[in-house]
């Protein structure tokens, strides 16, 4: 299959706009785009690689997009690296309120049940996952989330009722 330069001529404002389109009509690269694209179609007319002649238009769109992924890929991969950000540090508590905090968190344990008081400390102090948890208490799935999360929104209870009273405390010490 052989095209003249004329044909050519003919679908080099089509490739153009698509290429445009594609990647942006400012783009200051849209010529040699289109340029390499155009020479991949005519190299592949030239070995006999279309194989269907009558669909010219959808191998040459085939040729230009992957010209175009080529172009945003080596364009991504030339961009400077981005600047690593330094992790923020590290929010120490200090060691008083710490103590406290340990101190308000036994509290509301020991004030719940032991069934919840259990399934808390094994599902987060622990870390043990819930089929442990499961074989260990012989509770369904179902009943396990039932059973956390009821556990978990009395212990917030809990503890929020112990940290009012400990605020109001402090306050009137003062």
């Amino acid at each position: 299959m052989n095209f003249s330069e004329e044909d050519l001529e003919r679908l080099r404002p089509r490739v153009r706009f698509k290429v445009s389109y594609d990647v942006g009509f400012f783009c200051p690269d849209v010529d040699d785009i289109v340029q390499e694209a155009l020479m991949r179609f005519m190299v592949a007319a030239r070995d006999a690689k279309i194989q269907n002649p009558a669909a010219v238009g959808a191998f040459l769109n085939g040729i230009c997009r992957n010209v175009v992924s080529e172009y945003r890929r080596r364009n991504s991969r030339d961009e400077p690296m981005p600047e690593v950000v330094p992790e923020p540090p590290g929010k120490s508590i200090p060691e008083a309120e710490l103590f406290e905090l340990r101190q308000a968190i036994a509290k509301g344990m020991e004030q719940l049940s032991e069934r919840d008081r259990r399934v808390l400390r094994a599902f987060y102090l622990e870390e043990k996952s819930k089929d442990e948890i499961l074989k260990q208490t012989g509770m369904t799935d179902e009943n396990f989330r039932v059973v956390l999360c009821r556990a978990k929104e009395r212990f917030r209870a809990i503890y929020l009722e112990q940290t009012k009273h400990r605020g109001n405390s402090r306050h009137s010490s003062i």
